[in-house]
């Protein structure tokens, strides 16, 4: 079978939105799974609609070449599978995308020489960047006059550089590393090295004045290469392909900027609604931490207790699927609403059940458990205080999820190791929870307590929440009240009275 290339994609009648010679408009540094999946495709949406550019991208680490080669004997062409749910109907489409134009290697010489030849061009609009999480950071041993510079704020610096130097206008830089304020960083981090470098002060006029350095909220669940041999024979393409990919229908991508920035990007003439461009990207952050994650830690480990597996089993079962949804609707959505449209928040909660209900991706509940007493912290707790301070009353369902994970970490606790609690549920599954040494040691020194101890110190416990929760009036008592009848009835028992309990107040 043929390797996909142009040629192959015109014999098999395969459509390509962007043309062979189309200028680059975008210098990407990242060739994983996530920018190609969510940005390419973005671009090649918008060569659908007449934007006319392509995307050269740099390969950020490895001095090995074989990937990037790989790559281009593809033309840099590759398969995007979207499967999953949108508004409550299967999708399951294939895109080949075209907007990548070449892939490029810093540690060979001709590879250097055409990201500086790109990036001094009068055709580039765009840099893009997923680095992963660690690469916005300060190294303090790179230099201007280093071939490859270690970092990717040292790298930025030095294309920028050369581009100012060549008279070139200004740039808008989308960071999609998953860090809080990821544009404002980066900026920081070349302004330092454009400071300590030596550069002159025209050049940091130049990127203040001329460059956008835009923080961005990148959100679509990528499952990664798909790579088993059966699995893609059962696709049926017709040819073969070496950077297959494949992601859920749910995108969404928040830049932060105004209505200038807005007109410098390809997405908006292009009817991407997908794409927003916001004075404010953080409360799409918290939307996204309070319903998407809160939702995950709010019921998952109720749910593996409940002798669920996986995400989407334990959605089909009604008494999960109502607890969420009451989660949702009576604590988090109020709290968000403050900031942002009813809209906004409602389409993303049902976007969220989709997302749940994948049937393309078995997502472990057990996976998701992983350092739980952190996530519900900062996913979960903010909700709890905000709906106190404002109705004087502890939500039921959030009292009930704060139950379930003491649960988690104390039934039928068999042993304490490097790996975390050895523990049993209802079913006789065994099961490590794993989390921070304090967190485990602590459920491991409380077995055998009585759950009134039990919930008393872990609501004590500073180290766990920033704070001292028994201090939450109410709290305490719906918290053991919900763990009672998670240890006489099961989890499911405990999430139903929290929607009946929800329900009544509403009413």
């Amino acid at each position: 079978m043929a390797v996909l290339n142009r040629e192959v994609a015109e014999q098999l009648g395969l459509p390509l939105a962007t043309s062979a010679d189309a200028p680059v408009k975008v210098l990407q540094y990242g060739d994983g799974n996530f920018l190609r999946a969510f940005a390419d495709l973005f671009f090649d949406r918008a060569n659908q609609a007449g934007w006319g550019g392509s995307v050269a991208v740099v390969q950020p680490r490895t001095p090995r070449t074989e990937r990037c080669d790989a790559w281009n004997e593809q033309d840099c062409l590759f398969t995007v599978l979207v499967r999953g749910r949108a508004d409550g109907q299967v999708v399951d489409e294939r895109h080949v995308v075209s907007s990548v134009r070449e892939c490029l290697n810093p540690h060979r010489a001709t590879d250097r020489e055409e990201i500086l030849r790109v990036a001094t061009s009068p055709e580039l609009e765009l840099i893009v960047s997923n680095t992963t999480d660690a690469g916005i950071a300060w190294d303090p041993g790179c230099s201007l006059e280093d071939e490859v510079p270690a970092s990717y704020p040292a790298k930025l610096t030095q294309v920028l550089y050369r581009r100012w130097e060549a008279g070139q206008p200004g740039v808008v830089v989308l960071a999609c590393e998953l860090v809080e304020d990821n544009g404002a960083r980066l900026f920081a981090l070349v302004r330092r090295h454009a400071d300590e470098w030596g550069l002159p002060l025209e050049f940091a006029a130049w990127l203040d004045q001329e460059c956008v350095f835009a923080s961005t909220l990148v959100d679509s669940i990528v499952a990664g290469p798909v790579r088993d041999p059966a699995a893609v024979a059962a696709l049926g393409l017709g040819y073969e392909d070496g950077f297959l990919a494949a992601r859920e229908p749910f995108e969404c991508w928040v830049i932060q900027g105004d209505d200038a920035l807005e007109r410098r990007l390809p997405f908006g003439s292009a009817g991407i609604d997908t794409v927003t461009v916001a004075p404010d990207i953080a409360p799409f952050e918290r939307r996204k931490v309070r319903i998407l994650n809160g939702a995950h830690t709010g019921f998952v480990p109720g749910a593996w207790l409940a002798v669920y597996d996986i995400v989407r089993d334990a959605l089909h079962d009604p008494v999960v699927r109502g607890f969420m949804d009451a989660l949702l609707g009576d604590a988090v959505r109020p709290a968000l609403l403050e900031t942002l449209a009813p809209e906004d928040v409602d389409g993303f909660i049902a976007a969220t059940a989709d997302r749940f209900d994948n049937p393309f991706i078995d997502h472990s509940l057990l996976a998701i458990c992983l350092n739980s007493t952190s996530k519900w912290r900062g996913r979960d707790l903010p909700t709890l205080l905000e709906r106190v301070e404002a109705t004087g009353a502890v939500p039921q369902t959030l009292a009930a999820s704060l139950a379930a994970l003491i649960a988690f970490y104390t039934t039928g606790v068999e042993g304490r190791d490097e790996e975390g609690l050895h523990l049993r549920r209802a079913d006789g599954t065994p099961y490590v929870a794993e989390d921070e040494d304090d967190v485990l040691d602590f459920y491991w020194e409380h077995r055998g307590t009585d759950d009134a101890t039990l919930v008393a110190d872990v609501l004590r416990n500073t180290a766990f929440w920033g704070q001292d929760l028994s201090d939450v009036p109410g709290l305490e008592p719906a918290v053991l009240g919900a763990l009672t009848v998670i240890r006489a009835e099961g989890p499911l028992a405990a999430f139903a009275a929290a929607i009946a309990e929800t329900s009544e107040v509403a009413a």
